[in-house]
């Protein structure tokens, strides 16, 4: 969902060359270490924003040899078969904080689930990687590409269409609008930013409050809406109730202030 605003970011500073394992200029199965040997031999980037991932946390739990595949073979491949001097970006999660009150900092890292797992090891070989970017982050938007819904799309489509939704009021989080995000990762690249970094919005909220904005915003009906906790999913992977992170070092880094999630959420 992520890549076509990826894209459209770094177009505005460089040549952008796509890749996956079903579209993209350039077709690549990532945890294939072969194929990503020929794909950085044809195309030698200066840059790699590395996005793709299995991010179904169920889907993670459930298998997590294919979690490990996608998610940490694929981003120790790219790693491994950069030019030195390229940048690499990586994608990673709030997942990989523990189930503890934030806000969280870089330092720690305590996943609960096998998402998490999985994609706290793929940062490793990019903190090997001279210059690598790590983005702990998560976020939504209006989603561009075929089949698939972010979290605003799955609340907006519900409640304007008067289907019964439940917001959760347990589950704390701090994600930016994917604009956003690709913005700042390309002004990351920009500054020759090294680390790793929470790429969130400030304070956060829960996401029933999301919810609620979203439809103040867009001005949808709420009615439809049910204020409840996670419990009422049964068998869910388990998962941090507090995913808000404290974004005080990137802040540093670019001089400026990161926004708020309401005003991310004004965005859509």
């Amino acid at each position: 969902m992520f890549a076509p605003f990826a894209v459209e970011a770094a177009g505005t500073i460089s040549d952008v060359v796509t890749t996956s394992r079903s579209g993209g200029d350039f077709l690549c199965d990532l945890s294939d270490y072969g194929q990503v040997k020929t794909l950085m031999t044809e195309t030698q980037p200066s840059v790699v924003i590395h996005g793709a991932a299995m991010t179904d946390v169920d889907a993670c739990q459930n298998d997590p040899a294919a979690a490990t595949r996608a998610n940490e073979q694929a981003t120790r491949n790219i790693a491994n078969c950069l030019a030195d001097d390229a940048q690499l970006v990586y994608l990673s999660t709030d997942q990989v904080y523990p189930d503890a009150p934030g806000l969280h900092v870089e330092g720690s890292g305590a996943p609960v689930n096998a998402y998490g797992g999985s994609k706290l090891a793929g940062e490793a070989p990019v903190l090997e990687h001279k210059g690598g970017i790590i983005a702990r982050t998560s976020f939504f938007g209006r989603s561009r590409t075929p089949g698939r819904k972010s979290l605003s799309d799955f609340v907006a489509d519900n409640l304007a269409a008067e289907k019964p939704i439940n917001l959760f009021t347990d589950i704390l989080f701090s994600p930016l609008h994917a604009t956003t995000l690709a913005s700042v990762l390309v002004e990351m690249v920009r500054y020759r930013l090294s680390g790793v970094f929470n790429v969130a919005s400030r304070s956060g909220m829960s996401k029933a409050d999301f919810g609620l904005g979203l439809a103040q915003h867009l001005g949808l009906q709420s009615v439809t809406a049910t204020l409840s906790t996670s419990a009422v999913i049964p068998g869910r992977a388990p998962r941090p109730s507090d995913l808000r992170m404290n974004p005080a070092k990137l802040e540093t880094a670019l001089g400026r202030p990161m926004p708020t999630l309401a005003e991310e959420i004004a965005k859509l």
